[in-house]
This record gives structure tokens, sequence and C-alpha cells, in this order.
């Protein structure tokens, strides 16, 4: 796969290091989508914990409403609900553009203009300090006209040894070209959970996999003279996975009327964008909420404020909240057996891994359950980075859970 050079205009390092900050630490951040936080007690991972027994894990760390893929990476970099940086679902309707967003749809997903906040790799390309990655959420797009300077083309056909001795290759570059802030990104688990459920052996086996993985790129760091005392591996996920099927179904087609009524994304919630106004929907919440027992529907602007989700008119007019398991969308499609995620970030099916390792962190403790938004501002923290306004995020809160293990 080529390597893409992703820097445009005036406040990228042009791929250079300033001088002033070569002796900062480096932070690889690893996302293992759908490593549900429980896995790491379940599943024997001896290179996971190599980096649990060199460091800190959580009991679980909580997603952003919604608990899937696209929202949770790009709050994970942004230190934003999705409701403040725009990524409200993995597929939705913006009604002021009049237009779709899809993660499968290569131009929007490349458009910068779908995302706001600023991505930890714009932060520390705007700071001096050379970023990379390997697969990520918008890491493709110009956000703020800034990429990574070093950034692949999402093709999910790349195999997994072969992402690690790319990311390998970058921290064996020469200082002053050797980025500081690298993420890197596997489906494996995600693609096996989807598949075949949470607590199937082809979960077991794809995270026994992704184990392999992790090592050859731990014993490749530990082989960089350079790098290996200074670097800080974070190990992380987007979301959790439940159990689903044909059983916790319910056809939003046969509980209301959908003539006017547009189904932006279905799953473990819907958005559903209304025509005829404020009263109508009104009307469809109350008979929804009348006759299905599984979930609950709410205006956009009542929400459960424990959701931060209610502020952006890419969230539908209606919000349909499903309860564990249940999902919902049109009757004709109702899903396989299998496992998926989505739903209220409290359920603890859907905490996500962190583990985390490097200088000054202790090793074997464990932390609390906490926010994905605090890991923008913590690793912002680690490179000595000032971090961008209006996150949800705050600075501090990690790194005192981290301390206060530690003593």
């Amino acid at each position: 796969m080529a390597l893409c050079a992703g820097i445009l205009g005036a406040q990228g390092t042009g791929g250079v290091n300033a001088l002033s900050q070569r002796d900062k630490p480096y932070v690889v951040m690893i996302s293992f989508d759908g490593f549900r936080a429980d896995y790491l007690q379940r599943i024997g991972l001896p290179n996971f914990d190599r980096v649990v027994q060199r460091g800190v894990r959580s009991v679980g760390m909580i997603p952003v409403f919604p608990s899937k893929t696209f929202p949770n990476h790009y709050s994970l970099v942004t230190g934003m609900y999705s409701e403040t940086h725009g990524l409200v679902g993995n597929r939705f309707w913006d009604p002021e553009r009049n237009a779709a967003y899809s993660m499968s749809d290569t131009v929007a997903v490349l458009d910068a203009s779908w995302y706001r906040g600023e991505p930890i790799w714009a932060t520390a390309e705007k700071q001096g300090l050379v970023a990379a990655s390997f697969f990520w959420v918008a890491s493709e797009a110009p956000i703020g006209g800034v990429r990574p300077s070093l950034w692949k083309k999402y093709d999910g056909r790349v195999a997994n040894e072969a992402r690690v001795d790319s990311v390998l290759s970058w921290l064996a570059m020469p200082a002053d070209r050797r980025p500081h802030m690298v993420t890197m990104y596997f489906s494996t688990v995600d693609n096996a959970g989807h598949a075949s459920g949470p607590l199937s052996p082809q979960v077991d086996s794809a995270a026994k996999h992704l184990d392999g993985a992790l090592g050859r790129l731990l014993d490749g760091i530990d082989r960089l003279p350079d790098v290996k005392d200074r670097t800080y591996i974070v190990l992380v996920a987007d979301h959790g996975m439940s159990e689903v099927g044909p059983r916790w179904y319910v056809g939003l087609d046969t509980v209301i009327d959908m003539t006017g009524v547009q189904l932006a994304e279905g799953g473990t919630l819907a958005n559903l964008h209304v025509k005829g106004g404020a009263a109508r929907a009104a009307v469809l919440r109350d008979s929804i909420n009348k006759r299905m027992k599984f979930g609950r529907a709410h205006l956009r602007a009542d929400v459960p404020a424990s959701l931060h989700y209610n502020k952006d008119p890419r969230i539908g007019d209606i919000v349909v909240v499903m309860n564990d398991h249940w999902t919902i969308g049109m009757a004709s499609r109702p899903p396989r057996e299998g496992g998926t995620h989505g739903w209220d970030p409290t359920y603890p099916n859907m905490h996500a891994l962190f583990a985390a390792s490097g200088p000054g962190i202790a090793a074997g403790k464990v932390i609390p359950t906490f926010e994905n938004i605090d890991i923008y501002p913590w690793i912002a923290e680690l490179l000595g980075l000032k971090p961008a306004k209006d996150i949800d995020g705050k600075s501090g809160r990690l790194k005192r859970l981290i301390e206060a293990a530690q003593k």
C-alpha cells in the first residue's frame, strides 16, 4: 500500500519535527475495534498482559452515544461527544446540507467539512510534532487544512502484520522525521463479534490473533534504542459488543405510519427525520412509546442529558433508544444472530478496552471506569501540547486517576 503525504498549507510540520519538540516522548495509540472491556479477563492474551503488567488498565472505558465505530473513534482523538464533533452515527442525514454521510461513502469520508473539532494529530502537527496514522476515522480528511504527515487510505484487506511493520518503520526513522503521535487500527475482533456474537470462540480466536500482532509491535519497539524507553503504548477500543438476533427486533413500519419519515440510521437506535413539524413528531413519538416495550422514543430536545445527544440537527427529530439486545428498523430487514453495539454507553457490555504503559506509569495498576472523551486531553498532556478549545473532555482527569492508582 502506498504511503500518503498529508501536509496541506502552513499549519502542519511538513514532515519535520520542530527542534524544540524532538525530545518529547512518543505515543502509539492502537484501536482494537469492538474489544469489550471484559475480554481482557476472559481471554488469555499474553501480549495484552505485557502492557497491563507494565502499566495500567481500566475496569472499563465508557464510549460516547451512540456506541458505534465512527462516533467513538472520532471522540477518542478529539475529546468531544458526538453531538459536538458532528459524527452522530456511522450514517446520518444532515438537513442543513440536505445530504447524507456514511462511513462507506468515500467522498464524504474524505470531505473535511463534515468534521468538527481538532484531532490529536492536527494538534500535534500544528505545534511542531510529526504525526502518523495507519487507519483511523477522519485521518484521511484535511481537517482544518491538516492531515497527519504520514497516513494511509483505509483498506481493510491490508494484513495486520503489515500494519505493524509500517508503524515500526516510521518509529525507526531519523529523529527529525520520526512521528511522535501514531494511531493505528485493527478490525478483526469487531468483525468476529458481529458475525458470531461476543461470547463466541471466534471472538477468542480473533483476539488471540491480534495479541500476536501486538506482540510483534511491542517486540519491534523494544528493539529501537532511541524509542523504547520514551514510548507510551495506549490500547483502546471504540465500544463493546452485545448479542442480537431476530427475536429481539422491532419493525418500525409495523409501529408507525412511515409516510414523510426518513430513517437515517436504524439498529440499536433510530434517528427519524419527520416532515410535518414538531406536532407530527410528537404524535409519532407517543405512538412509538405506546406500542413498543423494549426501548423509548424521544424528541431530540428531550433525549436524556446523560447521553449528550440533542444539540445537533444531524440527530433525528425523533430518537428511538433501544434496550440492550433490542434493535429497530424496517420489518423486512431483521438482524441475523450475532452481535452489535450502539446502545446506551452505561451498559457494561458497551464498555471498551483501555490499557496503557510508558514513562512514569506505575506497573500493574487498575483504574476505575472513565469516559473516552478524556483520552484526547491526556495524550496532549503526555506530549506537552496545548489541547484544542471547547472540548468535552477535561485536562487532568485521567491523569489523576492514573496517579491515584500509583499511590
